[in-house]
């Protein structure tokens, strides 16, 4: 399969995910080639809300002037690295510890026949209507430049919250498939996995926070 091709399968999985094709997932369940896609939707996602987070800030850069950034090369430079880190970090952590929690609970639930490996793959496509929270990026610099008020605030919070649900409802379509129980105990399955998972990621969230921090504190004196 050429790069091409894989970028157009790779292009109609989302949209079918972010459909509520239920196929969709036991399609890549079983697909070799859907590990990497998979791996990347944290990344492609990432990617497109900077992207068109930056396009939105233009505005701010015209109103307010150019901004500078000041300190020394190594600073900067400093700076830059933490911030790629810390990037890769609630993108691509999170993702893992997700995927990690969801083959926990295939097993709690007695799937006997999950395999971690498959989890990852319908996982990622599972998140492809987090690709819609650019809408919220729009909303919040929009407002920011002082196009918007309450009103833009509640569609904000309002698509949030839809948004938040389609991603519910994908992750409830994917471990059904993959851990082949029934919608029931998926739903039940996501809300105790949300559960765990907060818990852990919050752990190692200020384990990373306490690390960076000490970094900064030793770079910076």
């Amino acid at each position: 399969m050429t790069t091409g091709e894989t970028i157009r399968k790779m292009s109609e999985r989302i949209l079918r995910a972010m459909k509520l094709d239920k196929s969709v997932y036991s399609e890549v369940k079983d697909d070799p080639a859907a590990t990497t896609q998979s791996v990347l939707m944290p990344f492609l996602i990432e990617v497109v809300l900077l992207v068109i987070g930056t396009i939105a800030l233009l505005p701010l850069w015209f109103i307010y002037g150019p901004w500078t950034i000041g300190g020394t090369p190594i600073e900067i430079a400093t700076g830059i690295l933490i911030f790629i880190v810390a990037s890769i970090f609630f993108v691509f952590v999170p993702f893992i510890i997700w995927v990690f929690v969801l083959f926990l609970m295939g097993k709690f639930v007695g799937s006997k026949g999950i395999q971690g490996i498959q989890v990852l793959r319908v996982t990622g496509f599972a998140f492809s209507h987090a690709f819609l929270y650019v809408i919220l990026f729009i909303a919040l610099i929009y407002t920011a430049v002082g196009g918007g008020g309450v009103e833009v605030a509640v569609i904000a919070v309002g698509g949030g919250l839809i948004i938040g649900l389609l991603l519910f409802i994908s992750n409830v379509l994917s471990f059904r498939e993959v851990a082949d129980t029934t919608t029931g105990v998926s739903i039940l399955a996501n809300i105790f996995a949300f559960i765990i998972f907060g818990l852990i990621f919050a752990g190692v969230a200020v384990g990373f926070g306490l690390a960076i921090a000490g970094l900064v504190g030793v770079i910076f004196p």
